[in-house]
């Protein structure tokens, strides 16, 4: 299986760089309360961080909704996934405990304003590609199993190369239902966005921190990849 991104979206946005960890042998199951407790500290930084008092100008934000802007997306229509969590959490609202990888992909993006998720890597049909939607792919939202969409042509989405279902639309807008992952998900690829001003070192580590929760909270054997224009894919035995 080849988990790549395509080199227009490289050429679109240099310095992109994404950390994609590969985990086997996940125990997603549970509700740790040590975890739980991580969650909660990461949401209260983030509310008592004056930074985020306008979130549109918040350097890490701007940068993705500049992004966004660029391959045809409103912004404000369609959030990034990371400004729509710092937006709800600012709030006063707590992150909802859905699964322990999808607690530590939360506590993840806010401790560093990054967008993380993953896919569960049994599901995908062909291979994993970040690339430029040709319109002919097809989106399920998540949790709407029966709702059918298309991306706009030139969209950045993450998608199966194999029957075109695409796992995220709009880079990192929504997550399609076809990869959910749930509790019985073992096997997963956590995707680790870095737009500048995000630099490659702490990208590299906040993968780390990320393997290191994986490997306490989940038990998961955990192998870190640094996908960038010059080392644009990666192969995983299917």
């Amino acid at each position: 299986m080849r988990i790549e991104v395509a080199p227009e979206v490289f050429a679109m946005f240099p310095g992109y760089a994404r950390h994609v960890l590969i985990t086997s042998g996940a125990d997603n199951s549970g509700e740790p309360e040590d975890l739980v407790a991580m969650l909660r500290e990461a949401e209260e930084a983030v509310r008592a961080d004056a930074a985020f008092a306008d979130i549109k100008a918040h350097p890490r934000l701007a940068s993705w909704r500049s992004a966004f802007e660029k391959f045809g997306i409103n912004p404000n229509q369609c959030p990034p996934s990371i400004a729509n969590l710092i937006k709800r959490v600012r709030s006063g609202k707590n992150l909802p405990y859905i699964n322990k990888l999808v607690c530590i992909f939360n506590i993840i993006s806010m401790r560093y304003v990054i967008p993380a998720g993953g896919d569960d890597m049994d599901k995908v049909k062909g291979g994993v590609l970040l690339g430029l939607a040709s319109g002919e792919e097809t989106y399920v939202p998540l949790g709407s199993p029966d709702k059918v969409e298309r991306p706009k042509p030139g969209e950045v989405i993450l998608y199966d190369t194999g029957n075109l279902d695409v796992f995220c639309r709009a880079w990192c807008w929504k997550n399609g239902n076809p990869s959910r992952i749930e509790e019985s998900t073992r096997r997963v690829a956590i995707n680790l966005e870095a737009l500048p001003p995000v630099s490659p070192d702490e990208g590299r580590t906040a993968a780390e921190e990320t393997a290191e929760l994986l490997r306490r909270f989940c038990g998961a054997d955990v192998a870190i990849h640094r996908l960038s224009s010059e080392n644009p894919g990666m192969e995983l035995a299917s």
